[in-house]
Order: C-alpha cells, then sequence, then structure tokens
C-alpha cells in the first residue's frame, strides 16, 4: 500500500488520490486497507516513518556527518515529486516532522560520538537539539519548496558550516553556566 501512495504521488496531487485508488492498485480491498491504517494520512505517516528508518540504518554505519547529510538530500532528491506533493497538500506537517526525526537522530548521534562526556541538563540537551534540528530542518524545508535546485554537496557544506558538534556543545556550556548564575542545579 505505502508503494501504491507513492507511485500515485509522483503523478499527483494528495487531495487527487482516494484509499480506492491505493486498494485497487495493490489489489485490495478498502477493507483490507482500513485493516492497517484508520486513513490516508495514517498511510502517509506510517510510510515516512519507514523512509526515515531507512536512511538512518543506511546512514547509521557511516561516521562522517557531511556523508550522512549528503545520503539524507540525495533521498530527498529521488522523492522530490512526492515530497512535493505532499508539502503541497494539509499534511505538510507529516514532511516537517519526518525531516525533524532524521535530523535529530543524526545530530544526537554525532554529539554522542563525537562529544560523549559533554555534562549537561537533559533539559538543556533537549532545547539545543531541537534548535539545530528545527533550523536544519527549516533550510531542507525551504530547499525543498524552492525546487532543490541548490546542489546537495553545496548544501550540505553551508549547513554543517553552521551546525557543528563544537556549536553544540558551546551552546549547551553557555546554557549550562547561565543556570550556574541563576543557581539553578545543572
Amino acid at each position: 500500500m505505502s508503494a501504491s501512495l507513492r507511485k500515485m504521488l509522483r503523478q499527483k496531487p494528495l487531495n487527487k488520490i482516494t484509499v480506492t485508488d491505493i486498494a485497487e492498485d495493490c489489489g485490495v480491498s478498502r477493507i483490507t486497507f482500513y485493516y492497517h491504517f484508520k486513513d490516508i494520512y495514517d498511510l502517509i505517516e506510517w510510510t515516512l516513518n519507514d523512509s526515515a528508518a531507512q536512511v538512518l540504518e543506511t546512514c547509521r554505519n557511516d561516521n562522517s556527518g557531511e556523508q550522512t547529510f549528503l545520503a539524507i538530500l540525495r533521498t530527498l532528491q529521488e522523492n522530490k515529486r512526492e515530497l512535493t506533493n505532499l508539502l503541497r497538500s494539509t499534511r505538510q506537517e507529516d514532511v516537517e516532522h519526518y525531516l525533524y526525526k532524521i535530523i535529530h537522530s543524526v545530530l544526537e548521534q554525532s554529539l554522542a560520538e563525537q562529544a560523549p562526556n559533554l555534562e549537561a541538563a537533559p533539559e538543556d540537551r533537549a532545547f539545543v537539539l531541537d534548535f539545530y534540528t528545527y533550523a536544519s530542518a527549516g533550510v531542507l524545508l525551504a530547499w525543498i519548496r524552492k525546487g532543490m535546485v541548490t546542489d546537495p554537496q553545496v548544501l550540505v557544506k553551508q549547513l554543517l558550516s553552521l551546525v557543528t558538534v563544537e556549536d553544540i556543545s558551546h551552546a549547551l556550556e553557555r546554557l549550562r553556566q547561565a543556570r550556574a548564575k541563576r543557581g539553578a542545579p545543572t
């Protein structure tokens, strides 16, 4: 069903795709569709989560942040038509969540590997990772909306010049110092 949805998204926008279209395309009944998914949006969420898991698994063995981000951008380019049609739908937050999930995981893994002894309050760590994740996801969403014309290697170099483990570490240290000044637990 996911493959049928993706195939249709390459051809038309989401608002033109029905459960009946998907069921007929993959040779199952509407009842079978609803046995697995509550609606098309549930299938979209499952599809994006599955795609994110595949991208992260592919990148997990690669210790290079640059190669990981490049693989992510290339995957996005390969699915350009699908993503564009999803972003034009009323469920663009699914694409945003998909990007957030991937980027957050990559940043968290990079921080754990490159700064394993970094001490930070859990809420500070979560805040800083969210900040850099949302900034990066925003850049990628703009890139998608503008037709992905910037070369992925150029965009990755730009992103990684702004989002480094050192920057994240410094931000966490500044928050730790601010907590100490306020007398809050660090």
